[in-house]
């Protein structure tokens, strides 16, 4: 497999805000700390608070996860390194999507891998271990629960509610023996594991253990004890609330839509089948769609008690997370970035260090088949992200560029500039009977002009039933490749091998994977 690059402002595949983020618009500096490059993780060792995680509680947490796990030298060395003062995590975090999800999924991995393989040839006095944080507590069921392989939609069928990582996963392991590709893995993480995030945590390790990777599940009660402050002080003062809503006016004066609206408290109450929302109604703090409800004096008394009964949502999460690691970057997709650039405000008020915030990798992964197919058509990478109707009258112009009336339209603008100046000299009244004429020819030109391109089309019906196959490659059902289809759908073995040889993370560009 080899890579070539398309500049990401010319896929139209990207918001402004990501884009003008990448780009350092100095309207987004007030939105950040650190510029997403190597120089801006120099900057964030420099001002990093070395006792700002509780590596202890962390570590401790970790090995109790991962027993029973076989894993590498390189997982149990990170783990112990995540002791030393020294050593810091680049983290992506990510929804429990069954069979990874999506592609991206694969390519948030793989950068956050290659950032701390770079960091640590150009910085060799720390040490850097990338993690992947589960969304664990995560109760958007119908989100992860289906995946797309070789063209086919495979969903988990289940009555089971609540933090999805807590789900068992007996359905799953029936439900991996009627997908196609070489799953072995997760059929033996779904048929041995406990509950959903063990059987990620399980399978995320047999892809990619080897590199070092650490899986953290913060749905632990020993690690919500270490966030008892901030989930207090969110209880009593909805500060995140405040802060997040400063931020956003910031970005709205500034012409970006924020991607987030926070709430008044931003927290669920987490129990067995059960994460619903926690509001104050008065002096009353109400567990939404539920009966209950408690006190303040109650409600401070549980989280004494029982800290991992609250479950921060997607304002406060980043928050938990960096509480409890010692991080120095987060690798994250455009819409998160969108949303972390709305928290700045939220961290300072809190007194917790903001990460170097760095774009995942992006990819369009194309076969022999669709390299062939472009290759016939005289397509370039760049023009599969064009708009199909765009690129079938692109492609037909390139096959016959008589198709175009161009020469005719300056023609008649030259001809019509002629009869406008001698209308002038007669009669300036006419000047506007002479425009409308104008006018008239030249959407006649243009209604010619379409009607022989749609000619054409009909002509090369071959070529635009492989323009659309080609397109629906690479947008299948007007999405991203790398947003909808599974890892599983590509057939060559070493393809997360090649992709952690490929991928350079500081190059913010889209990937063309080709296959050989």
């Amino acid at each position: 497999m080899r890579v070539e690059k398309v500049a990401l402002d010319k896929t139209g595949s990207f918001s402004r805000i990501f884009l003008d983020y990448i780009a350092s618009e100095p309207k987004l500096a007030h939105t950040h700390s650190f510029e997403p490059s190597v120089q801006g993780f120099e900057k964030a060792l420099s001002y990093r608070k070395l006792s700002a995680a509780h590596r202890n509680t962390l570590v401790s947490v970790l090995k109790e996860q991962y027993e029973g796990i076989t894993i590498s030298e390189s997982v149990e060395e990170n783990i112990n390194l995540l002791k030393e003062q020294n050593t810091f995590t680049v983290t992506t975090g990510h929804q429990l999507n069954i069979f990874t999800g999506p592609l991206f999924f694969i390519y948030k991995i793989v950068t956050t891998i290659n950032i701390c393989r770079e960091l640590a040839e150009k910085f060799p006095e720390y040490k850097f271990v990338p993690v992947y944080w589960m969304a664990s507590e995560d109760h958007d069921f119908e989100e992860i629960n289906h995946t797309y392989v070789d063209g086919g939609k495979f969903v988990w069928e289940t009555e089971q509610t609540g933090a999805v990582g807590r789900f068992t996963t007996e359905e799953l392991a029936v439900l991996a023996d009627t997908i196609p590709g070489k799953i072995e893995a997760f059929k033996k993480a779904y048929a041995e594991s406990e509950n959903l995030a063990d059987a990620a945590r399980n399978y995320v390790n047999e892809l990619f253990g080897d590199t070092g990777l650490v899986v953290v599940d913060a749905d632990h009660q020993e690690l919500k004890a270490e966030f008892k402050s901030i989930i207090k002080a969110e209880l009593l003062n909805q500060s995140a609330f405040k802060k997040v809503t400063e931020r956003s006016e910031f970005l709205i004066k500034k012409g970006y839509k924020p991607q987030l609206n926070p709430r008044g408290i931003n927290l669920f109450y987490l129990a067995e089948g059960l994460r619903a929302r926690i509001e104050k109604v008065g002096e009353v703090y109400e567990i939404v769609d539920t009966e209950l409800s408690f006190s303040k004096d109650e409600i401070l008394a549980l989280l004494d008690e029982h800290p991992e009964r609250f479950s921060p949502n997607v304002i406060l999460r980043p928050v938990y997370q960096e509480v409890i690691l010692p991080n120095l970057g987060y690798v994250g997709g455009p819409a998160e970035l969108a949303y972390w650039l709305q928290f700045k405000e939220m961290f300072d008020f809190f007194k917790i260090d903001f990460p170097v915030l760095m774009p995942r990798s992006f990819g369009l992964y194309v076969n022999r088949n669709a390299q062939r197919k472009e290759k016939k058509l005289g397509l370039a990478h760049e023009d599969l992200f064009a708009d199909l109707d765009a690129l079938k009258k692109k492609y037909v112009h390139s096959m016959n560029g008589k198709l175009g009336l161009d020469k005719e339209r300056a023609d008649v603008e030259k001809l019509y500039k002629s009869i406008h100046k001698l209308a002038h000299k007669i009669d300036v009244t006419l000047e506007d009977h002479v425009q409308a004429q104008y006018t008239k020819h030249q959407q006649c030109l243009d209604r010619i002009e379409l009607k022989l391109v749609k000619a054409e089309k009909r002509n090369r019906d071959d070529e635009m039933r492989m323009i659309t196959d080609l397109k629906e490659y690479a947008f299948p059902g007007g999405t991203l490749q790398e947003r909808k289809v599974n890892f599983l759908s590509i057939s060559k073995d070493d393809f997360i091998e090649d992709l952690l040889k490929l991928i350079d993370p500081f190059d913010l560009q889209m990937n063309i994977f080709l296959e050989d």
